[in-house]
């Protein structure tokens, strides 16, 4: 049987090509032009977090498009039908009338303006206290607004072109609205988070707005800050609150922001585990394209052949290029690296259906009622359609596949961390992986609180969707609950940042940890194949060939005992190694020297001993241990990135326990400069990830290749 190669990269092409766009919106090297049609997560990442400023399109076929639709929606309000939110009441109570069509749009605003907002987030500067906010993250605003405004810019919402401009302009002018965080169930749309958006474009006085940014910033009623800023209120024409305020458009921006890292998180576990792998010295055959290729699914494919590309030159790891065929320990690696491909595959291929679905979502229409500007086949301008486009079980659905797919990744790499700090699973590093030469519990801390991560992981995994509560008359009988499931996401993610920075502070400990034994068994087995005065085996009275002999059965012997000797710290290995050895040196010189003094041999046990604890002293703490820039040769391809900008770029260096932290310094009178706690550090890490920095130098290499 033939078997099929496949050689795919959709994931990571969609994670770099995002990646690349927000890049070249920051660096503005492309502009954000919203016309109803093109708009992106990239986009929506650029605004929401990085303050690129978008524009409207100044095609005059969009233009016309809006001219249009609101013509097409007087010519049906002339005909005096009845259409929904135009000229009845709401929801349930749509069975009611009116012909106040502009008082209409403003009761619809009072109405659903009803979310909770405390003094506290009206003046962060009182909160002393941390109280949690009550206002959703000014980012989701920023992001909301825009997409609210590429959707309303399909010409299907009657609403001009004016009115949107007003929202962009907000964008413009560095105000943005306070939305109560929580109260919306993503069915008739997100109705109340929209409600506060086109409050403050109204100049609503009790609607709040933040303008400016840090040190600088000040909330103030939306009336006040659109005087300041030089802009007029916007008033509303019929339809126009039902259509800015009726859709998806908080839902699926917070869903993009989400899936953006979510995606970046996704090819970074493939880092990560490319990285434990080398921690762990492990047996790599598992990436290799056969195994794969028998079950090809696409997603496994993709990752089995990332991790080969950031492995790609490690000397830490086998069976990239040649198999493992001796040697004790395990012959095959444990699950949380081995069936990495197989664990993760299935949920990028999620993740990029999720993407799909968003990227769809931005640049549909989502409001009700939808107005049809094609010519009837009476000869009508046009027609008015209730439907059920605000039912946002789209981003719904891409946001609980997300937050199942952070949760698989989030329980391997829990997993994986684990076994590098468990001397039982780590394959011969330290407990707890300390360095030094005195009993360090180094990284039991951070072991413990990845549990605590991965528990809150776990709890958020749950489907939103299976909580859904029937609302409004019964009307809203199912709703989609988009914007929490969005929320939720939100959590999950930063909390695969959280556990994804203390990977990477574990990997860089663990790595250099395995550096420094290969380097110190490699100078040891050179002492021991020197055969002179200076060597390790001098003073047996042995002849050469009777040494090399001894020696080749001896290496062995001294690399396993070495590894199997750590319960506690590098000097209690010393004496596992010479009893180990000695007690097959006492047998081959039995054999081929019966003459042997005990002198001789108490001598030669003595020399042994001072061989091997010197070479030890000479590479490991408090002696001068292997240098950041010899690791970083050692590494894979993709793993060197990650290694190098923690030890060059954030400049964290081994963790040696006590002699790092800065109380115990303090208290023996010592230096306490540049010392700093575990956490100080891991925190560093997730700064830097959560900033993008990180990602952004790791992964342009990638980007380019």
């Amino acid at each position: 049987m033939t078997l099929k190669r496949h050689s795919q990269s959709a994931h990571m092409n969609a994670t770099l090509q995002l990646l690349g766009r927000v890049r070249d919106l920051k660096n503005k090297k492309r502009s954000i032009v919203v016309n109803g049609n093109d708009l992106d997560i990239a986009s929506i990442v650029a605004v929401a977090r990085h303050g690129v400023e978008p524009t409207i399109s100044t095609d005059e076929c969009l233009a016309k498009r809006l001219e249009i639709s609101v013509d097409t929606l007087a010519d049906v309000i002339s005909r005096k039908c009845v259409i929904y939110g135009v000229n009845t009441g709401f929801g349930g109570s749509a069975d009611a009338r009116t012909n106040k069509l502009i008082d209409l749009q403003t009761h619809l605003l009072q109405f659903i303006q009803s979310g909770i907002i405390t003094t506290a987030d009206k003046d962060p500067a009182s909160n002393s206290e941390r109280e949690p906010s009550h206002v959703m993250p000014l980012a989701w605003v920023r992001a909301a607004i825009v997409a609210r405004t590429n959707q309303n810019l399909r010409g299907h919402s009657a609403i001009r072109k004016c009115v949107l401009k007003s929202l962009i302009d907000l964008l413009h002018n560095d105000i943005t609205p306070l939305i109560p965080l929580r109260g919306t169930i993503s069915a008739s749309g997100d109705l109340m988070p929209m409600a506060y958006v086109a409050g403050a474009i109204m100049g609503n006085p009790d609607v709040f707005v933040q303008v400016g940014k840090g040190a600088q910033a000040i909330v103030m009623p939306s009336s006040e800050a659109l005087k300041m800023s030089g802009l007029s209120p916007s008033g509303l024409g019929p339809k126009e609150g039902l259509g800015l305020i009726n859709g998806t458009a908080p839902s699926v921006a917070v869903a993009s922001l989400a899936l953006y890292d979510a995606q970046q998180l996704a090819l970074l576990s493939q880092m990560l585990t490319a990285f434990a792998s080398e921690c762990l010295a492990g047996n790599v055959e598992w990436a290799h394209p056969f195994v794969h290729a028998t079950r090809p699914h696409a997603g496994q494919i993709e990752v089995a052949s990332n991790i080969r590309r950031f492995l790609k030159g490690s000397k830490f790891v086998v069976g990239l290029e040649s198999q493992k065929a001796s040697g004790d320990g395990l012959c095959q690696d444990r699950y949380s690296t081995r069936t990495a491909p197989q664990w993760i595959g299935p949920y990028i291929e999620d993740l990029l259906l999720a993407q799909h679905q968003l990227e769809v979502e931005l640049n549909s229409t989502s409001d009700n009622p939808l107005v049809d500007t094609s010519k009837q086949e009476d000869g009508s301008s046009g027609r008015v359609y209730s439907g059920g486009n605000f039912q946002a079980a789209a981003v719904t659905s891409a946001m609980d596949k997300a937050r199942l797919a952070i949760q698989m990744i989030g329980r391997m790499l829990w997993s994986q961390v684990t076994e590098m700090i468990n001397p039982a699973t780590n394959n011969g590093l330290e407990a707890n992986l300390n360095a030094t030469a005195q009993e360090n519990f180094t990284m039991k801390g951070i072991d413990i609180n990845m549990s605590a991560y991965m528990s809150e992981l776990a709890a958020l995994a749950h489907p939103v969707s299976a909580h859904v509560m029937s609302a409004e008359m019964h009307n809203q009988g199912i709703n989609s609950l988009a914007l929490i499931s969005a929320r939720r996401t939100m959590e999950a993610a930063d909390l695969l940042a959280h556990m994804s920075a203390c990977h990477i502070y574990v990997s860089c400990q663990g790595v250099e940890i395995r550096a420094n034994h290969v380097r110190f068994l490699s100078t040891l087995r050179t002492k021991m194949k020197d055969f002179t005065a200076n060597g390790a085996l001098y003073g047996l009275g042995l002849k050469n060939s009777q040494l090399e002999t001894l020696c080749a059965s001896l290496l062995p012997i001294m690399q396993s005992s070495w590894y199997r000797a750590n319960s506690n710290t590098w000097k209690d290995r010393v004496l596992s190694v010479v009893d180990a050895v000695m007690l097959t040196v006492n047998e081959f010189v039995a054999t081929y020297n019966p003459n042997c003094s005990v002198s001789t041999m108490i001598a030669f046990k003595k020399h042994f001993h001072s061989v091997v604890s010197s070479t030890a002293e000479e590479m490991f703490y408090p002696g001068p241990t292997i240098s950041p820039e010899e690791v970083a040769v050692q590494l894979g391809g993709g793993t060197a990135q990650i290694y190098t900008w923690v030890r060059s770029k954030l400049n964290i260096h081994m963790n040696r326990g006590l002699q790092d932290d800065p109380l115990f310094n303090a208290q023996k009178g010592l230096p306490t400069k540049g010392k700093k706690s575990i956490g100080s550090s891991v925190s560093m890490v997730y700064e830097s990830l959560l900033k993008g920095e990180m990602m952004d130098v790791i992964l342009e290499g990638w980007t380019q290749d």
